[in-house]
C-alpha cells in the first residue's frame, strides 16, 4: 500500500507539472482513520484512542508554505473544508460546522481549541451501549461513555500511548472540568444531545434538522 500511494502521488505531481499547475495548487495528503491492531486490547476503529483518531495531514503549496515546516494545533475533519476554502480566498458557507484554521496552517496564528469526537455506536445493527464522546486538545484527551458514565483522561504529552487513565487522581480535577465544559459546549453548538444509538433509527436529519422517521418517510 505504501508503494501504491507513493506511485500514485507521483503521478498526480507529474500531472500537475505537465499542466503547469504545480505552483498554483494546494495539495493535501490525509486519511480517514487509523486502526487499533491490538492496541489497548482492541481492534478496528470507532474509539477515541490516538491509534484510531490521529491521522496524517500534509499540505503542499509551493512558494507559500515553507517545505518541511510543522504546525502544532488540533485540526478536526470538519475544519478541513473551511480552512482550504479560506486559503483559496473562496467564500465559506455560513452553515459550515468546522472552523477556519487557515491562519494556523500559514503559521500566522495559534489556537488552543480542541476537537470534538463522537462515537455513536454500531449503526449497522442499531446497537446501544457503546456510545461515547471525547475531546482532544493539544495535550489532553478526555472521554466519557454514555452507558455507565465511565471517564478517561490522558496526558498525551507525558503518556503518548495513553496507558494511564488520570481520572480520579489528585491535581487533575480542574483539567477534567474544563475539558468537559468545552466538550459539551461543542456538542451544544451542533445539536448533539448524546443520544443512544437506536435513537437515530427512529429520527433522521433533513436540512440539518432532526425529524421523526415517519415525517421523513412521508416526504420521500
Amino acid at each position: 500500500m505504501v508503494a501504491n500511494l507513493d506511485d500514485n502521488i507521483g503521478k498526480l505531481l507529474r500531472g500537475m507539472q505537465e499542466m503547469g499547475l504545480e505552483e498554483n495548487t494546494i495539495l493535501v495528503f490525509t486519511s480517514d482513520h487509523g486502526e487499533l491492531f491490538g492496541a489497548h486490547g482492541r481492534r478496528a476503529k470507532n474509539i477515541f484512542y490516538e491509534e484510531a483518531v490521529r491521522i496524517p495531514f500534509l499540505i503542499r503549496w509551493p512558494g507559500v508554505l515553507e517545505e518541511g515546516s510543522k504546525r502544532n494545533f488540533v485540526l478536526n475533519t470538519v475544519d478541513i473544508m473551511p480552512s482550504i476554502l479560506s486559503l483559496m480566498e473562496l467564500p465559506i458557507p455560513e452553515e459550515v460546522e468546522g472552523s477556519d484554521r487557515s491562519l494556523c496552517i500559514m503559521g500566522k496564528e495559534d489556537t488552543e481549541d480542541g476537537a470534538l469526537m463522537m462515537g455513536t455506536g454500531p449503526t449497522a445493527v442499531w446497537g446501544d451501549g457503546y456510545e461515547w464522546r471525547a475531546y482532544r486538545t493539544k495535550r489532553y484527551t478526555y472521554a466519557i461513555y454514555k452507558k455507565d458514565g465511565m471517564e478517561f483522561l490522558f496526558d498525551n504529552q507525558e503518556d503518548p500511548y495513553q496507558m494511564h487513565n488520570l481520572i480520579g487522581e489528585n491535581g487533575y480535577e480542574e483539567i477534567v472540568n474544563r475539558l468537559k465544559e468545552e466538550m459539551y459546549e461543542k456538542m451544544k453548538s451542533i445539536g448533539d444531545n448524546f443520544e443512544r444509538n437506536s435513537y437515530y433509527e427512529k429520527f433522521w436529519v433533513e436540512n440539518r434538522i432532526i425529524k421523526k422517521k415517519a415525517e421523513w418517510e412521508e416526504k420521500v
